[in-house]
């Protein structure tokens, strides 16, 4: 019976390495994945307009509070 143990314990050991590493190589992939989905979003045009349109109205807001308060 101890050589059965022996190795039902090896292979259940090296079949627990591998889920894990696949679980591991998964999350590290789809992590990967997500940080670059945020980069790529600010090179299309229409997101740049967006964001220049904001900054430029963020401007007249913060010009026209100083003259309010002058």
């Amino acid at each position: 019976m101890f050589i059965w143990d022996f190795t039902t314990g090896l292979v259940l050991g090296q079949i627990m390495d591998w889920i894990y590493g696949q679980i591991i190589g998964f999350l590290g992939e789809f992590f990967a994945m997500m940080g670059n989905m945020g980069a790529e979003l600010f090179d299309m045009s229409w997101v740049q307009a967006i964001v220049l349109f904001f900054s430029g109205t963020g401007l007249v807001v913060a010009v026209f509070e100083c003259g309010i308060e002058a």
